[in-house]
């Protein structure tokens, strides 16, 4: 046993108080008068001490009360009982550590080292404790049992050691803190398999920009026994101006000037609002700008400067350069493969059907179709043809293999003829209750119902251009499709005269089936010589994914590309295509936000951060701090100053029996 305040004990000796009151002789308190003493003048009485002790019982109660209450003040606790931080209690921590782009402005990689070497120091030797970092990606980089046994100085330089390699530097890939901290909080629930924690907690270190995805947060319901601990991370220098891509200039002709339009978000902390756009190495194509703080505007590039392939927009004025360029590769036309069923040889015939296709199928700035010929449906392969023209007819065997082909992925532009069977047009589309015949036409057929609501047609919807009247139909096919309804999956575009369909999307699978109801051939109709035609097949090869227009930029994350640039991709014939990757505009979006108040919304219990560590204690302190805990948690006191209490209730009735006792006459004998 051991005393927190041991100076105390010196009270005991008040012990000797009840032992020298004891030993004095007192006068007798009862007095008895007689008459033949009355006129004797009264002698004083001489006070002697005790040879002897008396009523030791009444002496020792007194004595152990004021024992008992020495013992309280000294504050006892028992050395041998331990505290459960010492025995039992076991804290799992996880350091969480933002990589994302935005961690590449001044000064937060180095914040961020310190925050999260003062996280290691802050745990006990006894804790668990595992560093991840995180963007797009969670990486534990050194997980719970590579970190422990460790005191917390050799575990702070395993971490700064860690955060110091190259390869853990920020990224250019944007932030999902939501997935990361979801990881995190999984890691530590499924590490009480082994051994439940008493304590579990995330200690996240980063910018918390509004930007950073945090949605996951909000679809799923945080687990109460993981704590979070925020560690907000500020630059010296605020503010900060992004620039993304907004569109791609919109060109009909390769002669086209480029011009793009970019957005350009100025932060709410900046200092400036005075900024420059222009090409990167062409400072003669600058322009100011004025974006004032916590707004953002859309501005127009100026044209694309002689030499600029690999052109790269710039704007100048901000302290935070990593979000300042877009990198914008030339609108190159993208490959297009397309195989017709039939003979090469009916190229050259004007009124067949591949004749009107490869003049239909001119290169465009960012289309360049390929056409080939074959009377083989085998091989079809989405990667190496995506569309493929089927004119009738074709038996069963042939609609099955387009069908698989669809399915894939691919793209069939069907136009069954008038020895086109229903099996072989079941085939193809897997509807057997639907059947095809040779429709009766007395002069010609026109388009009605046409659903400009379609994305195919919906470029004709404008009134100087949505008459189809012109073109006449003198021979088609009738579809009649059942009483089954034809599902979502199936659409009528267009039909003859309101009554059966002429254009008729299925989708198949991956891929979709196209069914022009009447051939292109001059014999039967005059679609393929009208000025509808080109456009109606451009716009249906753009609702099928082959857009005719600029492709849009590609962002770090959404391929193997691992920063910002431009890569070269390989194509077939040994030729390359230039692409250009840029930083997600989510990663400009930096102005942060309140982890209080937001984690505090979604249920997250937070634990507060510290302003400066505790201070190194010594062995002596630290004993003392020990005995603090130990005597607090025991409270011996209470239970002597308890028992003081009951023994002098004791010696107080025990003293009051023995006075009533004496005070009772002796009995007179004659």
């Amino acid at each position: 046993m051991s005393f927190l305040f041991p100076l105390y004990l010196l009270g005991a000796a008040a012990i000797a108080v009840p032992i020298l009151l004891h030993l004095r002789r007192r006068p007798p308190k009862e007095h008895v008068e007689f008459g033949s003493l009355m006129f004797l003048e009264k002698t004083p009485e001489r006070v002697t001490r005790r040879t002897r002790l008396e009523q030791l019982l009444l002496l020792a109660l007194r004595c152990l009360a004021i024992l008992l209450l020495a013992f309280a003040f000294g504050r006892p606790f028992l050395e041998s009982i331990r505290l459960p931080s010492e025995e039992s209690t076991l804290t799992r921590a996880v350091i969480l550590v933002d990589r994302s782009a935005s961690m590449r402005r001044d000064g937060l990689r180095e914040a961020a080292a310190k925050a999260a070497r003062a996280a290691a120091e802050r745990y006990g030797s006894g804790a668990e404790v595992a560093l991840a970092l995180f963007d797009e990606r969670f990486d534990l980089t050194a997980d719970l049992p590579a970190l422990a046994g460790l005191d917390p100085g050799a575990r702070a330089s395993a971490v700064e050691a860690l955060l110091a390699d190259e390869k853990h530097q920020p990224s250019w890939l944007g932030t999902d803190l939501g997935a990361a901290m979801t990881q995190a909080a999984n890691l530590l629930l499924s590490a009480d398999a082994t051994r439940p924690a008493d304590a579990r907690e995330i200690v996240l270190i980063g910018d918390f920009q509004t930007g950073a995805k945090r949605e996951l947060l909000q679809e799923n319901p945080w687990p109460e026994e993981v704590k979070v601990r925020c560690v907000p991370l500020a630059t010296p220098e605020r503010g900060n101006v992004s620039l993304t891509l907004a569109a791609t200039p919109p060109r009909s002709n390769i002669n086209e000037a480029e011009v793009y339009r970019v957005r350009i978000m100025n932060s709410a902390e900046s200092a400036s609002a005075n900024l420059t756009l222009g090409w990167k190495g062409h400072p003669d194509t600058n322009t100011e700008i004025l974006v004032a703080p916590g707004t953002s505007r859309i501005v127009t590039s100026s044209p694309r400067p002689a030499g600029a392939e690999r052109g790269t927009l710039i704007v100048n004025g901000d302290t935070h350069p990593f979000d300042n360029e877009v990198h914008v590769a030339p609108v190159q036309p993208r490959p297009l493969r397309v195989r017709f069923l039939g003979k090469e040889s009916d190229a050259e015939s004007a009124g067949s059907p591949l004749f009107y296709l490869r003049r239909a199928l001119q290169p465009t700035p960012a289309l360049q179709p390929i056409v080939s010929s074959s009377e083989s449906v085998e091989g079809l392969d989405p990667n190496a043809t995506e569309i493929v023209v089927a004119p009738g007819p074709w038996d069963p065997a042939a609609g099955a293999a387009l069908r698989q082909f669809a399915e894939k992925g691919g793209l069939v532009l069907a136009l069954p003829s008038s020895d086109t069977t229903t099996e072989a047009f079941a085939a193809l589309t897997g509807r057997d209750d639907w059947k095809l015949s040779e429709a009766t036409v007395e002069e010609f057929s026109l388009l009605a119902d046409l659903d400009f609501d379609h994305p195919v047609l919906e470029p004709f919807a404008r009134a100087q251009i949505r008459d189809f009247t012109k073109i006449r139909f003198w021979k088609h096919r009738q579809l009649a499709l059942g009483e089954t309804p034809v599902g979502e999956g199936t659409r009528v575009l267009a039909t003859f005269d309101g009554e059966t369909p002429a254009l008729l999307e299925h989708r198949v699978g991956e891929g979709a089936v196209f069914a022009f109801l009447a051939g292109w051939r001059p014999e039967e109709s005059q679609l393929a010589l009208s000025s509808k035609f080109v456009p109606l097949l451009f716009s249906i090869f753009d609702h099928a994914g082959y857009s005719i227009r600029s492709a849009p930029t590609v962002y770090v994350g959404e391929t193997n590309y691992p920063a910002p640039g431009f890569y070269e991709e390989p194509q077939e014939g040994g030729a390359a295509r230039l692409v250009s990757v840029n930083l997600d505009p989510s990663e400009g979006r930096t102005d942060p936000f309140d982890p209080r108040v937001e984690f505090a919304a979604l249920g997250i219990p937070l634990l507060e951060e510290s302003a400066a560590p505790a201070p190194e204690l010594s062995a002596a302190q630290k004993l003392r701090v020990e005995s603090e805990q130990k005597e607090a948690q025991q409270k011996l006191w209470k239970w002597l100053v308890f028992a003081a209490l009951l023994v002098l209730i004791l010696e107080t009735w025990l003293a009051g029996r023995r006075s009533r006792t004496a005070s009772v006459p002796a009995p007179q004998t004659a």
